[in-house]
């Protein structure tokens, strides 16, 4: 069982109410480990997005979370909130007045006028709380500078030092999948059927059936996974007294005279003629 220094790691997620999951290359290892890590935080109560330039295709159809993979990303993006109460907004919308864009906000009839202090404009790239960065960010072109602003985490086989790294964990011994089978517990996530599924998809592709690149913690973390995905038992029922104590105060051959054995054999209790 490995054990990794997550101190730093654990302080972003635990008080991220949003996360960002990016994937520079990709591969059944590295999305199998992203789709994890997105659905355990997802089931905590988080908002989050898995980014790459490419959309799987049909050799990850048997991952769980696909729908929360995104190739589209803009730096640029600009979000304009209000502190006013919805229900009291009648429509919006806008228009091109001579090469500008106006937004118009129609409140309802009788509601209060927006003032300029509930008027809210970001223009951050950082679009979540905590992101992570599943190993070099070149791969992503110009698209890299999303590294520029928020609060990153890079995961990576390679000793690097990354300066928008808030925290880092290498792990070079290991494919990402084996990496965030230990990580999610050390992070107080939960490893449950989905993500232990996508776990165990990524550890077996990425070592050939556990044939290649393995190591004792490989096989520890295939077991975690598989544990991970079998169903709850269904509890054993403890038989009730109560339920037989009626027949357990009549003598025996009563019992058999009501519909049962005919008294001394194994043949049914002959129907009395009328």
């Amino acid at each position: 069982m490995k054990n990794y220094n997550t101190t730093d790691i654990k302080a972003l997620v635990d008080k991220a109410k949003s996360a960002l999951i990016v994937v520079p290359t990709l591969s059944v290892d590295s999305v199998g480990a992203a789709l994890a890590l997105a659905l355990s935080l997802k089931k905590s109560g988080r908002e989050v997005k898995v980014y790459s330039l490419q959309k799987p295709d049909q050799n990850y159809s048997k991952l769980s979370g696909l729908e929360l993979i995104t190739d589209t990303y803009s730096a640029a993006d600009l979000t304009v909130s209000l502190n006013y109460p919805l229900d009291q907004i009648e429509q919006v919308s806008y228009n091109d007045d001579g090469g500008h864009l106006n937004l118009v906000v129609k409140t309802k009839s009788g509601a209060a006028k927006v003032e300029s202090n509930q008027i809210i404009v970001n223009n951050s790239s950082s679009s979540a709380d905590v992101c992570f960065m599943l190993g070099d960010e070149s791969p992503l072109g110009d698209k890299s500078t999303i590294v520029n602003q928020g609060n990153w985490v890079l995961i990576s086989p390679l000793a690097v030092n990354k300066a928008w790294a808030k925290a880092t964990l290498v792990d070079p011994d290991a494919p990402f999948s084996e990496i965030f089978t230990f990580l999610l517990p050390m992070l107080g996530l939960n490893l449950d059927i989905d993500s232990g599924k996508d776990l165990l998809i990524g550890l077996r592709v990425a070592t050939q059936s556990f044939s290649v690149n393995v190591s004792p913690e490989s096989f520890e973390a295939g077991a975690a996974c598989l544990r991970a995905t079998q169903p709850p038992e269904t509890p054993a029922v403890t038989p009730n007294p109560a339920l037989n104590s009626f027949d357990n105060q009549r003598p025996i051959e009563n019992i058999e005279k009501v519909g049962g054995l005919a008294p001394g054999t194994n043949k049914p209790n002959p129907t009395p003629m009328v």
